[in-house]
C-alpha cells in the first residue's frame, strides 16, 4: 500500500477564513457517546445496520471527537482505533472496509481510508495536524470520485488523489468506535464521539467549516445519518432510520465538552475587500434566519461603502474565489462564476464618506425570482455573495466588497 502524498491546503480558495459566526438560541445541554475501550471484558462499540443508504459513491464523513486514551485491540498499529468505519468483519488482509475515519495514537494523528476492491485496491491519508488525548476537534473526510480529503476543524488539513473512482460496497454494518470485528483487530476507539453525520456527496470546505461547531436540524439536504446524541441513544435524526445498537457496557453519554447551539444560518466572512477611493473598506454581513421555507427575513448588506453611490448585491452556488477585478484595483471577484446579479440599490450615506451600505432581504428576492440562479434551493446548499458599487476615482470606476458564505436552512 502507498499513502497518498499529504498536501496542505487552504481554508478557502480565497485564504485564510477570516469571521465565522453562527445563529444560536438557548437549547438542552447536549451530550456525547463516551467509549471506554480498555480490554475484552471492557469495550463497547454502535452498531448501524447495513442500508442501502448508506452506500452512497461520493460522501463526507463528520464528528467531533475527543480521544481520552489508547483504545484496544491492535490500535498500535497503522491505523490505529477506529471512529466511523464500513467495515468488513471476521476477516484478514488489507483494505478492509469500504470506508474508515480514525485515530492513530502512536502518532495522535488521524487517517481517512476509501477501497474499491477489498484487500488490492484502496487508498488512504494521515493527517498533518495532531489530535492529541484530552482534545476536541471536529474532523471530516470526504470522497469526491478523484480525491480523498481529511479536514480538521474546518479547514482542509491533507488530501490526494485516488486511482478510481468508484467505491466497494457489501452487506457489512456501519460501526462506531470498532473495525473488523472478530478478527483480532477490534481497533476500539476510547473517547467521545458527537454530531456523527454522513452526507450523499462530497461537501466543500465551507460547507464543512460553516456547520462545525454548531447542531444541525436533521432536515439539511444530503444528509443520510445524523446522531447527535443527545437522548443518550445512537437514535438517527436524518430521518433515515439508520439508529444505531449499543453494543457493551463501557459506554455512557457526558455533556458536550463544547455545549453546541443550533446552526441556524451560519456565515463566514473570506476574501479581500478593496479599498475605495476614499479609503473605504466595504463589509458584508447577514442578519435573520436563511431558512428557505420563509418568505422573507433574511438581510444581506454591505456596509462601509462609499456614500451616494449606486451599487448591487450579487450571489453564486459554485463556491468562493479570489479573481483579480480589473488591472490596478485592489479589488478581489470573491464568488466563483456565474453569478446572479440582485436588483441595483443606492448607498445612501453621504458623499465622500464611508457611511454608505448596500442592504436586500435575500429571501424575499428569492420568493419574487423563483427562476433564479440555484433555485429551487431545499436548505443545506451554501451560497456565495458579494457587494459591488460605483467608485469614480477606483480603476474602471467600480469596487467590490469582500465575500459572505451562507448556508441555507431549510
Amino acid at each position: 500500500m502507498s499513502k497518498l502524498r499529504r498536501t496542505p491546503l487552504n481554508a478557502l480558495a480565497t485564504g485564510a477564513l477570516l469571521t465565522a459566526s453562527v445563529a444560536s438560541s438557548a437549547s438542552a445541554q447536549g451530550k456525547e457517546l463516551s467509549l471506554t475501550n480498555t480490554s475484552t471484558s471492557n469495550s463497547s462499540y454502535v452498531r448501524i445496520p447495513d442500508a442501502a443508504s448508506l452506500e452512497p459513491q461520493r460522501f463526507t464523513l463528520e464528528a467531533r471527537v475527543r480521544p481520552t486514551g489508547n483504545g484496544f485491540g491492535q490500535t498500535n498499529t497503522a491505523f490505529g482505533a477506529t471512529i466511523l468505519s464500513k467495515s468488513i468483519e471476521n476477516t484478514v488482509g488489507s483494505y478492509l472496509c469500504s470506508w474508515a475515519l480514525g485515530w492513530e495514537p502512536s502518532t495522535s494523528r488521524l487517517y481517512a481510508m476509501v477501497v474499491n476492491t477489498p484487500g488490492s485496491i484502496g487508498a488512504f491519508v494521515y493527517s498533518n495536524t495532531t489530535l492529541p488525548v484530552g482534545v476536541e476537534r471536529h474532523v471530516a473526510m470526504t470522497f469526491d470520485g478523484s480525491t480523498l480529503a481529511l479536514y480538521i476543524d474546518g479547514q482542509v488539513d491533507a488530501a490526494g488523489s485516488t486511482s478510481f473512482s468508484t467505491v466497494y460496497y457489501g452487506p457489512e454494518d456501519v460501526l462506531v468506535g470498532a473495525s473488523n470485528l472478530g478478527a483480532g483487530f477490534l481497533r476500539r476507539f476510547s473517547g467521545e464521539i458527537d454530531e456523527l453525520r454522513v452526507w450523499d456527496h462530497a461537501r466543500d470546505v465551507n460547507a464543512i467549516a460553516l456547520l462545525s461547531g454548531c447542531k444541525l436540524t436533521g432536515q439539511e439536504a444530503g444528509l443520510l445519518l445524523y446522531c447527535d446524541f443527545n437522548a443518550s441513544n445512537a437514535f438517527d435524526n436524518s430521518g433515515g432510520g439508520n439508529s444505531g445498537a449499543l453494543i457493551g457496557s463501557a459506554l455512557g453519554f457526558v455533556n458536550e465538552a463544547t455545549p453546541l447551539t443550533p446552526c441556524g444560518s451560519p456565515s463566514l466572512s473570506y476574501c479581500t475587500a478593496g479599498t475605495t477611493s476614499n479609503g473605504c473598506t466595504p463589509a458584508m454581513a447577514a442578519t435573520g434566519l436563511a431558512s428557505v421555507a420563509q418568505p422573507a427575513g433574511f438581510t444581506v448588506s454591505a456596509s462601509g461603502v462609499e456614500g451616494q453611490k449606486s451599487g448591487l448585491l450579487f450571489y453564486g452556488t459554485r463556491g468562493a474565489a479570489a479573481l483579480p477585478w480589473l488591472s490596478g484595483s485592489s479589488s478581489f471577484l470573491c464568488v466563483r462564476p456565474p453569478t446572479q446579479r440582485l436588483p441595483l440599490l443606492s448607498s445612501g450615506g453621504s458623499a465622500g464618506a464611508c457611511n454608505g451600505s448596500l442592504s436586500l432581504d435575500f429571501l424575499a428576492y428569492l420568493q419574487a425570482n423563483p427562476g433564479s440562479l440555484g433555485q429551487p434551493f431545499g436548505g443545506g446548499e451554501a451560497v456565495f455573495l458579494q457587494a459591488w458599487f460605483r467608485d469614480s476615482g477606483a480603476p474602471g470606476g467600480t469596487n467590490l466588497s469582500d465575500g459572505l458564505c451562507v448556508v441555507l436552512a431549510p
